[in-house]
């Protein structure tokens, strides 16, 4: 079971592309109608963070920056199963990066933050590039699954935030 926060755009698409390749996934969003929207193509939609995580193992993340990234994850701890692992593919600052990878860490969660240069159609289709960095160990066990979304991951290297920092030079 996935779970995915924040159906923008770009997370709708990428929950969009999860279902027809036969994943199960529990979504929400602030708007709860954006959400909703994806129930008829088999996404099981929620009101609230903590009971749209509950029972997933893999936690992605779409939304719009540090301080929304941490305020849903707030909201959402409650409900995460012990050991969850969270893919975020918010734009953020590398400072919130490497924070979040360490303060997660030490809850017993992974986090892995994976920023995107794609858009809402590359989502749908698989294609576009992933940024990562972080412990590598992570990274190996999540790389096939992130190819999948977008066909290339790129990794740079094992220092927490680099991912976020090439980002916004991106951007």
């Amino acid at each position: 079971m996935k779970a995915f926060l924040g159906m923008g755009l770009l997370g709708s698409n990428f929950v969009k592309a999860m279902i027809r390749n036969g994943d199960q996934v529990q979504v929400w969003n602030r708007t709860s109608a954006k959400a909703a929207a994806l129930e008829p193509i088999g996404a099981k939609a929620f009101p609230h963070p903590s009971d749209a995580v509950r029972n997933a193992g893999i936690i992605h993340l779409t939304l719009k920056d540090d301080s929304t990234v941490d305020e849903v994850l707030a909201l959402a701890a409650p409900g995460l199963q012990p050991g969850a692992t969270i893919i975020d593919h918010t734009t953020t600052s590398a400072a919130g990066a490497i924070e979040r990878t360490a303060a997660w860490k030490e809850r017993g969660f992974s986090y892995q933050h994976a920023p995107v240069f794609m858009g809402p159609q590359n989502a749908l289709e698989g294609t576009g590039f992933m940024l990562v960095s972080g412990d590598q160990a992570v990274i190996g066990k999540l790389e096939p699954k992130l190819a999948a979304m977008t066909g290339k991951v790129l990794n740079f290297g094992p220092e927490a935030g680099r991912a976020a920092g090439m980002k916004l030079i991106g951007n």
